[in-house]
């Protein structure tokens, strides 16, 4: 009964989701529904035989694909012309639904069939069917015509931001409220050193790793002054640190930089004798305008492979490089993470004081977990800058910095692949689907609810203003929260120390009851 529960609130979900999209979307959401599905029904079941295992989800993958169909057909036939669309059929409507259904069904039954495997080929056997579903997603987004790409590579952009802010926050537990400033450091970095702007061309595979290196120094130059603070003393330097760097890009717009020993120490030196200076005061910059304030940085040049160039109406080889990175830095996270660094960046959150006792160096490691999150933000902010080809400061703002602590909150604090998933769910939902929804939206108001409301030209206003989400975004993500620290405190794939710690309660009942039915049989 609990998978039927799990196959319907999937099917829900994806069926609902077709509303705002139609067409082709139908055989998407099946295709990653059926995904995360099995991976949900999966965690649950007891090894045995693939087939067997197979059988047992097999009750939910047909609930969840039969719900997905209905919902399909009345977003069609009734949805449709209530925006002001008409219903689809044959080349469309019929085969997206057809792949759909199947694809929710097949995927359930094979990624829980993964469960019958040895632990290690199961676990290179989920890597490979995920592997296959991101390869091969720009290209199914370019058949439908969906045009999901550009958007997910945003998203992506967040979840290396993520990554990053997880050593900090998750691993080393120092709280960082400020955390965009190193990705407008990356970002910056970029501009200067590869716009036309400046006149300087530096190749983008180079500038990367410059940007990630300088977002390193200020997490360092960050660190040091922020040593003996903790908890929300922590808080409140790192949130005024991130509030000072865009204010700092906004005013970078006339710089003059002299030669301190030939205008002001050789002078000075004279004057206290009487005598006039003769020296020439050496000018290093001059009036220089290195941001451009709120114009911002524009255009930036763009990364080039054996030849070819990135380009703004191909978002695939963006949505590739954007992968490379992610991999990389998962790659590189999980080596920190079980390297000696990393445990006692581990050892440091959980009781600093002890942690000191034992030989652990917390000005060394707090130095180095500030230096190791911020470098991977200078990725995310090189990597942002190229692919808008301009950067504001107005991106880098407080709200960014909160929303990139709710992905690792969302996601799961300390769990790379939590911080993967929160990423993906909250700024997909931001970027994609809260536009699709406001589209739904204003079709509704258009030929359903505006008419019915012409007798009232006020009311009638006052719905056609309000009725955008985009105007909510924050409310939204506000709401999640709570919902979600209500419900589900550890975020949606917490690791299984913090799991641990936030059910404590639950697993003392749990050992007891398993106590007493231990002496139950054994009388």
């Amino acid at each position: 009964m609990r998978h039927i529960r799990t196959g319907v609130l999937f099917g829900v979900i994806a069926g609902l989701l077709t509303f705002l999209f139609s067409g082709w979307s139908v055989a998407v959401m099946g295709l990653f529904a059926g995904v995360g599905l099995g991976l949900a029904l999966e965690s649950r079941l007891d090894r045995g035989s693939p087939s067997n295992l197979a059988k047992q989800v097999l009750p939910a993958a047909l609930t969840a694909g039969a719900i997905l169909l209905v919902l399909s057909l009345f977003q069609n036939f009734v949805v449709q012309p209530a925006i002001g669309k008409p219903s689809s059929y044959g080349n469309v409507f019929v085969p997206a639904n057809i792949i759909g259904v199947i694809a929710i069904i097949a995927l359930t039954m094979i990624t829980a069939s993964f469960r019958g495997l040895e632990e290690k080929w199961e676990k290179r056997a989920k890597m490979i069917l995920l592997a296959v579903v991101a390869i091969a997603f720009p290209f199914i987004d370019t058949f439908t015509g969906l045009r999901w790409t550009s958007n997910v590579i945003f998203a992506l952009i967040f979840v290396i931001l993520g990554l990053g802010l997880n050593i900090v926050v998750g691993y080393a537990g120092l709280l960082d409220l400020g955390y965009a400033a190193f990705f407008a450091i990356g970002a910056y970095t970029t501009g200067i050193l590869s716009s036309p702007q400046h006149n300087i061309y530096m190749n983008f595979w180079l500038v990367i790793w410059i940007a990630a290196g300088m977002a390193a120094i200020w997490g360092l130059m960050l660190g040091a002054p922020t040593l003996p603070l903790r908890g929300d003393y922590l808080a409140i330097v790192t949130l005024g640190f991130g509030e000072i760097i865009p204010v700092l890009f906004r005013n970078l717009i006339d710089v003059t930089i002299n030669e301190p020993l030939t205008c002001w120490i050789i002078p000075g030196i004279q004057k206290m004798f009487g005598a006039t200076s003769t020296v020439a005061c050496i000018n290093l910059v001059n009036h220089m305008d290195i941001t451009a304030g709120e114009r911002g940085i524009n255009p930036i040049g763009r990364p080039s492979f054996f030849g070819y160039e990135f380009q703004s109406n191909n978002p695939t080889p963006w949505y590739f490089l954007i992968m490379a990175i992610i991999l990389l830095s998962v790659f590189i996270i999980q080596r920190l993470h079980k390297s000696r660094m990393g445990r006692a960046w581990m050892a440091i959150r959980e009781d600093e004081l002890a942690a000191a006792q034992m030989g652990i160096d917390p000005i060394r490691t707090k130095l180095a977990a500030f230096a190791m999150g911020a470098a991977f933000s200078g990725f995310a902010g090189a990597f942002y800058a190229a692919y808008i080809r301009g950067i504001f400061p107005s991106v880098f703002d407080f709200s960014a910095s909160i929303i990139i602590l709710c992905v690792v909150i969302l996601g799961g604090i300390g769990n790379i692949n939590g911080v993967i998933v929160g990423g993906l769910v909250i700024m997909t939902a931001d970027r994609l689907f809260l536009p699709a929804l406001k589209d739904f939206l204003k079709g509704l108001m258009d030929f359903t609810v505006l008419p019915s409301l012409a007798s009232n030209p006020t009311l009638q206003s006052i719905v056609a203003q309000n009725a955008n989400p985009i105007l909510y975004r924050f409310l939204l993500f506000g709401l999640t929260l709570v919902i979600m620290m209500a419900v589900r405190p550890e975020g949606l794939i917490p690791s299984a120390q913090m799991r641990a710690e936030l059910h404590k309660d639950e697993e003392v009942v749990i050992d007891v009851e398993d106590n007493q039915k231990s002496k139950a049989k054994k009388g």
